[in-house]
């Protein structure tokens, strides 16, 4: 892949090294199958806003997608020593859980803002039942202010040891001239119909 991609740079050694242990993970486990690769801007700022159906969704996007991708994760997790080093060297970064955390939404924007790759899930928590639920105003609101594209995303489960998962993505959707509850919907019909394999 080209190195003119923004994000790359920010691929550590230790970022590298753990790609690859995950990657043989799920090559192992779920032999993941990606559709609509080239569809997914490598050059511009982008959300990439995917169902949640796992823990492992975001390793699982992080190997799907040639970017550096980078996600908030919940404060707590940061406090615990050398694991709190490990996920910033994967492209996490903290937010408070429960209350509107200013400095990670501004930490969002700026990432879009420079060109790089955020992972969001608009449902806000993993889904009980493998069915989309509401979506937050979260991606809109980041998309809007960011400029970034949204690029709908969907993990077609359910994970099921040794049987194929497959990530689908989108086509990016542009926030400009949208009110951030007409880009929501649009994201979320966008996510259901690549569910249900009716894009691509």
């Amino acid at each position: 892949m080209s190195a003119k991609v923004p994000d790359l740079r920010k691929k550590t050694p230790m970022f590298r090294a753990a790609r690859h242990v995950v990657y043989l993970f799920f090559q192992l486990t779920y032999r993941p199958k990606v559709e609509g690769l080239e569809r997914v801007p490598m050059y511009d700022g982008i959300i990439v806003a995917s169902n949640h159906l796992s823990n492992l969704d975001p390793p699982l996007i992080g190997i799907c997608l040639p970017r550096f991708i980078q996600y908030m994760g919940k404060i707590e997790l940061f406090r615990i020593p050398l694991l709190g080093s490990l996920f910033k060297a994967l492209g996490a970064f903290p937010i408070r859980r429960g209350q509107v955390d200013k400095k990670a939404l501004r930490t969002a924007i700026d990432i879009v803002k420079s060109g790089g790759c955020l992972l969001m899930f608009p449902e806000g928590h993993r889904s009980k039942t493998g069915e989309l639920g509401p979506f937050a105003p979260g991606v809109a609101t980041i998309a809007r202010k960011s400029g970034g594209y949204v690029v709908p995303t969907a993990i077609c489960g359910p994970y099921r040891l040794f049987r194929r998962i497959v990530v689908r993505f989108g086509e990016p959707i542009s926030a400009e001239g949208m009110s951030s509850e007409e880009l929501t919907r649009l994201t979320r019909a966008r996510i259901q119909e690549l569910l249900d394999g009716r894009d691509g």
